[in-house]
């Protein structure tokens, strides 16, 4: 049986997903004025880069390494760089589009809708509705005591996998579910940060090798999570050491951000 916590926690996680990108968005847009559109095009910049682009890149790869798993370091290091890529990329396009398609002002309040967009569909896609399913699956199969006849049901490839899904989610601890909540956050964080990063070196307020830069903070930040996955750091060391690099790459992008504007300010007085 999932116990009744672990239901709660998980509505709990799935809701958050939904909830506080929504929250994040009319936050950003009564301060900054950032556009729907711009939300949009980020929610469309991780669909189209992240989980098309990237993942037939993964099916790829996989195919043709199928031990690459195996191997953490190595593993880490190409799921790492190819999320930054793709994702990085993915934005510069996504400004591009923005460019020619959004009559709100390029300002940064364009680059924060991105990044919310970005990270809210994320959020969305790659944990909510997973946490809904696994919601379903524990009230409808599991306490309903209908699991024998589901796995009897299924052929035998399938049956262990399922089966050890099933003991998974009997045996997570309800706290465990509730991590999401703080993943998602510095996800999103990130995202912002990022777009923020991106749109200064696609706008020319910064050199454009800053494009580069936020391949690699993005793969910096992904490592611990590719880690995570092979199985040889714990979520809790994953989730801090994305913490510490959002926290490092937020400051130093509003440290850019303050003094281009700065920079900014000062040259269009002086042509005044």
């Amino acid at each position: 049986m999932v116990t009744t916590a672990s239901l709660a926690s998980m509505g709990v996680s799935a809701l958050s997903t939904f909830v506080l990108p929504i929250i994040i968005l009319v936050v950003a847009r009564r301060r900054w004025g950032c556009s729907l559109w711009s939300a949009a095009v980020g929610a469309l910049v991780f669909v189209v880069f992240a989980l098309l682009l990237e993942g037939g890149l993964h099916a790829l790869v996989f195919t043709a390494l199928p031990n690459l798993p195996s191997k953490p370091m190595l593993y880490a290091i190409y799921a790492a760089l190819a999320a930054g890529v793709f994702e990085e990329l993915g934005r510069v396009c996504g400004f591009a589009v923005l460019q020619a398609s959004d009559r709100h002002p390029d300002d940064v309040g364009r680059a924060l809708g991105m990044g919310i967009g970005h990270g809210g569909i994320e959020a969305i896609l790659l944990v909510g509705v997973a946490t809904i399913s696994s919601l379903v699956i524990s009230v409808s199969i599991i306490n309903a005591g209908t699991s024998e006849a589901f796995l009897a049901g299924l052929p035998d490839a399938q049956r262990d996998i399922v089966a050890r899904q099933f003991e998974l989610l009997i045996n997570t601890p309800a706290p465990f579910y509730l991590l999401s909540i703080g993943e998602r956050t510095i996800a999103i964080a990130l995202h912002i940060a990022l777009s923020v990063l991106v749109w200064m070196a696609f706008t020319g307020r910064v050199r454009r090798w800053w494009i580069l830069g936020a391949i690699l903070a993005h793969a910096l930040a992904d490592a611990g999570a590719a880690l995570y996955q092979s199985g040889v750091v714990s979520v809790v060391v994953a989730q801090g050491w994305a913490l510490i690099v959002t926290v490092i790459l937020a400051l130093t992008v509003r440290r850019m951000y303050v003094s281009t504007t700065a920079l900014l300010a000062r040259g269009a007085a002086q042509t005044s």
